[in-house]
């Protein structure tokens, strides 16, 4: 190997161990000041092993503009035995498979509970995915009404989201619900980056899949790209194979001009 060659290999090598030791030593915080819609932390508190009660709930209102028009915490309980089914949401804000994935549960009291991944902003920063790689943002799990964190995609910003029923049984729908809430309260006890790659809205959701690895996952786009995570759950069993992928994606679009202040609107959007 030539003397320049060995040079340039080094400084890379280098390079890279360097930008490892700085990333390892930045430390992710709950400190603020953060976006209004992430300024506060989801708690989660059981009682008798079934009943899960929510503070710090979602439900804020947008303008046309998605400006915040009405910021509203509430309280809310939610009986383990009455979750019925979970669904998985792809709401798609561009082309290239780029999108964000969430899942909601719907219990038979007629309650919703959404579940959202997310990097952690600062008022002025927005999202990029280089710098979600670098430990740049904390993550934060917003736990919202389906009007709020549906209602903000399709209605307001117009994007294109599809709601599958997932086909999971009781127990795994119980152990996907039980492992989502202990997550918030990790987060809320120890506070942890948000990553492009390895921790993101996808992977936080397939780390409750006992059979994933997320090595392997690194290497299928669908799992990098959540626009085809429904490709992946498709062919996972998770969601119907009755029609061909692209028929089912129409029959689930929820109704972007479907108002989140009409009554009822869950069922709506079904």
């Amino acid at each position: 190997m030539k003397r320049w060659t060995r040079w340039v290999v080094w400084g890379l090598t280098g390079s890279v161990v360097l930008l490892l030791v700085l990333l390892g030593l930045r430390q992710p915080s709950h400190q603020g000041p953060w976006l209004e819609a992430q300024a506060r932390l989801p708690e989660v508190t059981t009682a008798d092993g079934r009943i899960y009660q929510v503070q710090h709930l979602r439900d804020f209102r947008y303008d046309d503009s998605g400006a915040i028009r009405a910021a509203q915490y509430r309280e809310a309980d939610y009986d383990l035995s009455l979750l019925q089914q979970v669904w998985l949401g792809v709401s798609h804000f561009a082309g290239m498979g780029l999108a964000h994935a969430f899942v909601s549960f719907e219990f038979s009291d007629g309650q919703y509970l959404a579940i959202s991944f997310e990097a952690r902003l600062r008022p002025g920063e927005s999202y990029s995915p280089v710098r979600g790689l670098l430990n740049q943002y904390p993550k934060i799990l917003v736990l919202g009404t389906e009007e709020d964190i549906i209602g903000l995609r399709s209605h307001v910003r117009g994007e294109r989201v599809l709601l599958y029923p997932l086909q999971l049984d009781a127990e795994q729908q119980t152990y996907l619900f039980r492992g989502l809430m202990e997550d918030v309260s990790d987060i809320f006890a120890k506070p942890r980056f948000y990553n492009t790659l390895l921790d993101n809205c996808v992977t936080s959701l397939l780390r409750h899949d006992p059979e994933h690895s997320a090595w392997k996952g690194l290497l299928d786009y669908r799992v990098l790209l959540p626009g085809f995570g429904d490709a992946f759950a498709q062919q996972k069993g998770w969601i119907s194979d009755e029609l061909p992928l692209e028929q089912l994606r129409e029959q689930v679009r929820v109704d972007g001009r479907i108002d989140p202040d009409v009554p009822n609107y869950s069922a709506l959007i079904r």
